[in-house]
């Protein structure tokens, strides 16, 4: 062979050229690496291709090369293999008769001749093996053996590995590969089928190695006719695809019928590149499952027809306390048609897209998930990080068609971060839960939008639980069913924001617009923080809302439409350029309240002729004041009654001084007829609020307000 041929064929195969058993694969055994030395060196001496094909023996198959006298063939004699099976081209090629060598024998590259302990053939290489050179077909039929020793020959020589299409057909697993290149033709070309029922792992990708261009098949059993808890384990069949060790990769690749994950990753520095899982079948049947495991990307990847979990990042329940997947890059994938769940632990577990637990520096970019039975994403900590506190981003997400959209949690005593920008959950009975039993835990998030069925009593954008602190800004909901009657009802669950189980954290919330239908006109955000809630610290901004039940010690509302509400405020109250009114608006005080003040609002009770409720709820009843500077009422006195009611509990009756309501700068406007009713109505008993003011524009319907004087000292702190 002259050299410039062999040039070209060494470089269609790096560039990964396929070349078929149409009369072509003899020519991609070039030689051992000590063989392709000697040839060059003979053409370069003056020994011409001819010569040497003239000087060659000619034999049919590989069992008659083994078949030579070899003690007529002198050392070195060059043998051309016609195919490796008689009458076949597949896996021919080129040999040399080694006398003195003795090393193993290993069905491809190197063959022993009969009944001779010394003396090789060695097959002319270059880097490539192919499974043809070991005898393997792609024709359907069990070629475990032959591929066995094609990944044994590969690993010992560290040769890459090229598969044309075709089906092969494996009878046990374990097919190995470490640190080299296996390269199909193509996942709808180039298949790897198991055809057992043993579970284990049918390809093993181990340091170094990189997959791609494959289908590989577990032959996962069928589903029962009726799924239960006493068939979820009964499924047979093996794992696709296991990468271990490190710096191993997976690319354009489908991998398919598993009774428990499709491919499975437990690794440093990984790659998964467009690969495609489906029919996931089990108690553990996800789709692609990384554990203990990190610094990996796993990009422009699906997951589909699984029954527990499309994505998951976690660890083994038996694995060392110290250990983590970490630093693991979700980026552009899918997760769609997950069913079912598992029965794990003695109970039921959820069924879910994406899943991230005992993981620290997730991030899950430009995902999606949708058609899931519980959760779109899930992302919680468990074990400690290094740093103490567990670190995940999502960004540009979507979870559609699932009862959740996205759960985000602390768990077992580990404090959380989580990041969330530009998420959508559409098609959902909740947007996100937050369940954050710690202080230390936060949320942050901006631009996040639902599209809520509303079909169910339970629906919400948000759902609290626990404590931790929460900063979400720009949030825009749509219910696509909405039940108003169900939504004005204070005891109803039905609300955007609701804490069923209980909140004790901070909840900042700005820009929230709500939607109801097909409809562009704004609507109320409901609110309603429940069974134990007590929050520190409670901010709400550019946003209409309806605050059912809001406790907390300190609350700060800016900028707000606030059509009616419960609020409780422990120790502050700040009420700064909003507009209140046309429902009734509760606001308690209490012993402990340091400051209930209102700048700049807009009291307009002329729509639904409600009023300003305020209710002084504590029993030893301290000195309380509450300061109005800058506000302005408005009223229908005659058709609705009076603009703020001021009340007390049974215990403040007998104390010598109630409450101070302060009016700095404040208009009252009694938009009917002239009338007696009052502006403030008090019911207290004996009478002794004291109402003062400053500067205040009265018309003559305030004439009963009879105490209403200046009183400085009461403003000096303002």
């Amino acid at each position: 062979m002259n050299t410039s041929r062999r040039r070209l064929l060494a470089s269609l195969l790096q560039g990964s050229a396929v070349l078929t058993a149409a009369g072509l694969l003899p020519t991609h055994t070039v030689g051992m690496q000590k063989d392709a030395a000697n040839m060059e060196n003979k053409d370069k001496k003056g020994s011409t291709t001819q010569e040497g094909a003239a000087q060659a023996h000619q034999v049919a198959s590989i069992a008659a090369m083994q078949a030579l006298d070899v003690a007529r063939l002198p050392d070195g004699q060059r043998i051309e293999v016609a195919g490796y099976h008689a009458g076949e081209t597949l896996g021919g090629g080129s040999f040399i008769w080694y006398a003195n060598e003795r090393r193993e024998a290993d069905g491809g590259t190197c063959f022993r001749a009969h009944d001779q302990a010394d003396g090789r053939f060695l097959r002319r290489l270059d880097n490539t093996l192919t499974p043809g050179m070991f005898g393997a077909r792609g024709d359907g039929s069990d070629q475990h053996v032959a591929l066995k020793q094609l990944a044994e020959a590969a690993n010992a020589q560290q040769r890459d590995v090229v598969f044309p299409a075709g089906d092969f057909a494996l009878s046990a697993t374990g097919l190995r590969f470490e640190g080299i290149r296996i390269t199909g033709a193509g996942a709808s070309h180039t298949q790897l089928r198991y055809t057992g029922d043993a579970l284990g792992s049918l390809v093993e990708i181990h340091d170094g190695a990189r997959i791609s261009g494959f289908m590989l098949n577990g032959n996962v059993s069928d589903d029962p006719r009726r799924w239960s808890s006493s068939n979820y384990d009964a499924f047979t069949g093996c794992l696709p695809l296991d990468l271990r060790g490190s710096n191993v990769s997976a690319h354009d690749m489908v991998c398919r019928g598993s009774p428990v994950a499709c491919l499975r990753v437990e690794a440093k520095r990984f790659v998964l590149r467009d690969i495609a899982t489906e029919h996931a079948r089990g108690n553990f049947g996800d789709g692609i499952f990384i554990v203990d495991s990190r610094d990996g990307i796993v990009e422009r990847c699906q997951a589909r027809d699984f029954t527990r979990i499309g994505f998951v990042a976690d660890t083994y329940g038996e694995s060392p306390e110290y250990m983590l997947s970490e630093r693991i890059d979700f980026i552009d994938c899918l997760a769609e048609n997950g069913h079912h769940a598992s029965v794990d632990y003695g109970d039921a577990e959820y069924n879910a897209g994406y899943w991230a637990e005992n993981s620290h520096a997730v991030r899950f970019i430009d995902c999606r998930s949708r058609e899931t039975t519980h959760h779109g994403f899930v992302a919680t900590t468990g074990r400690a990080p290094s740093q103490g506190t567990g670190h995940f981003t999502l960004r540009g997400c979507i979870a559609e068609t699932t009862a959740v959209g996205y759960l985000l949690s602390d768990l077992h005593g580990i404090p959380v971060r989580h990041a969330v920008d530009d998420c959508l959950a559409r098609a959902v009975d909740k947007g996100f839960c937050i369940e954050m039993m710690l202080p230390a835990s936060r949320l942050t998030g901006q631009r996040l939008a639902t599209e809520l069925r509303g079909t169910r009593r339970s629906g919400s954008t948000l759902a609290l639980e626990g404590d931790g602190h929460i900063d979400i800004r720009h949030l825009d909901e749509t219910w696509q069913v909405f039940n108003d009657r169900r939504h004005d009802s204070v005891r109803a669950s039905y609300a955007s924001i609701v804490s069923a189980g209980g909140f004790k954290g901070e909840l900042h919330i700005a820009h929230f617009q709500s939607r109801h239908g097909d409809t562009d006109e704004p609507a109320a955000v409901g609110f309603k923080l429940i069974g134990q809630s007590h929050l520190r610290d409670f901010t709400l901004s550019a946003t209409r809302a309806r605050l059912f039940h809001i406790p907390a010690e300190r609350i700060s509302l800016n900028d707000c439409e606030i059509p009616a509400g419960w609020i409780k405020a422990f120790n502050t109250l700040d009420v700064d350029a909003c507009r209140l009114g046309d429902g009734v608006p509760r606001f308690d005080i209490f012993d402990i309240t340091q400051h209930h003040r209102y700048r700049h609002c807009r009291f307009d009770f002329t729509p639904g002729g409600g009023h300003l409720y305020l209710h002084n709820s504590d029993k030893r009843n301290s000195r309380h004041v509450v300061r109005f500077e800058r506000c302005r009422f408005k009223k229908d006195l005659a058709q609705h009654g009076s603009m703020i009611t001021l009340d007390a509990a049974p215990g403040v009756f007998l104390a010598d001084e109630s409450n101070y309501l302060t009016f700095r700068d404040c208009t009252f406007e009694n938009s009917g007829p002239a009338t007696d009713t009052p502006a403030i109505h008090i019911l207290q008993r004996p009478p002794q609020a004291s109402l003062t003011g400053h500067g205040n524009r009265k018309n003559a319907t305030l004439n009963a307000l009879s105490a209403f004087e200046l009183d400085d000292g009461l403003m000096e702190n303002s």
